[in-house]
């Protein structure tokens, strides 16, 4: 008999492409989520509706579960502090003690947001100190303290790109479009993405061979500079490359009057202090320790990338 598999955040953007390579691969999935989404029916998937805030929601959904995979977060950088530490820290403690109860082995999904935006020394490794940035990465911090006490597995990921995540690039594509788009700083600082079908593959290796207790961190294979990226995104949108450039102080104030003006007309921003700062941080990767132990191998380039979100784009825009 396959293995029952619990996931927090299932019909989230990462979940979504978990839940579906786990079923192809014949295991029963119970997904855990807060509010009634229209879900289709598929065999060997059921949906749990509860609060990972409250812990008698987790010990039920925890029943006969032999791994749980615990995605669901708030990644929102606008959210009210107290909502993130519940849902981020306090959900993630409900979690593991449910869990530590039925003896299921845990996999956490973390991020790079934990070693904050100035990274000692590039490439930067699982023994990096951490230094979050912003209250996010705090939690992710917390969390994967916790996870790592229960003796759980922690993938660390950086930003990631694919199906269903082409909406956070959306703007800054139009903007390369629309020749409107500036390099900030000097352009030279290093990105590194992951494909979403690459985050996937090092899911599914973390539960079969990851290690107890361990902090793995996955990315793409190559980390372009800010320049770069953009040069491959106007080369398929078959325009010329940025080459204005902006400070990154002008940058950080455009965007603060674009979170004063969003929220005059009751919008979502599309471009915060928060984005800045992630474009502008200088931070590569090495993920010898997952190739190593895990067996990861990211297969889709960042130049496959780039071609990929474009022509979403130019899907969405027709």
């Amino acid at each position: 008999l396959k293995s029952m598999i619990l996931i927090t955040g299932g019909f989230g953007r990462v979940g979504y492409n978990l839940v579906d390579a786990l079923l192809k691969k014949k295991f029963f999935v119970r997904v855990f989520e807060k509010k009634a989404v229209a879900a289709r029916q598929r065999k060997n998937l059921e949906i749990f509706y509860g609060d990972i805030a409250k812990k008698e929601d987790c010990e039920r959904a925890m029943k006969s579960i032999h791994i749980v995979y615990h995605l669901a977060a708030i990644v929102d950088y606008l959210a009210p502090k107290k909502l993130v530490y519940d849902v981020n820290v306090n959900g993630t403690r409900n979690i593991v003690e449910a869990a530590k109860k039925v003896g299921a082995k845990i996999i956490y999904l973390s991020s790079t947001a934990v070693m904050g935006k100035k990274l000692p020394h590039l490439p930067a490794n699982e023994k990096t100190g951490c230094r979050p940035t912003a209250y996010y990465g705090q939690t992710k911090l917390e969390a994967e303290k916790i996870v790592r006490e229960a003796g759980g597995i922690s993938i660390r990921s950086v930003d990631i790109m694919g199906p269903r995540f082409e909406e956070v690039y959306h703007a800054m594509v139009e903007k390369i479009s629309e020749g409107k788009m500036q390099i900030i700083g000097d352009g030279q600082n290093l990105i590194q993405y992951i494909h979403i079908s690459d985050l996937i593959q090092a899911l599914m290796l973390a539960k079969d061979k990851g290690k107890s207790g361990e902090v793995y961190i996955v990315a793409g294979s190559e980390a372009k500079t800010q320049e770069q990226c953009w040069e491959m995104i106007a080369k398929y949108l078959k325009v010329p490359a940025p080459s204005k450039k902006i400070s990154v102080e002008l940058a950080r104030f455009v965007a603060k009057v674009n979170v004063v003006k969003a929220r005059l007309k009751r919008k979502k921003p599309s471009f915060i202090p928060a984005y800045v700062d992630k474009i502008v941080a200088n931070r590569e990767f090495d993920i010898s320790k997952a190739r190593e132990e895990l067996g990861f191998e990211p297969k889709v380039s960042s130049e496959e990338m780039a071609r990929e979100l474009v022509e979403e784009w130019n899907k969405k825009k027709k």
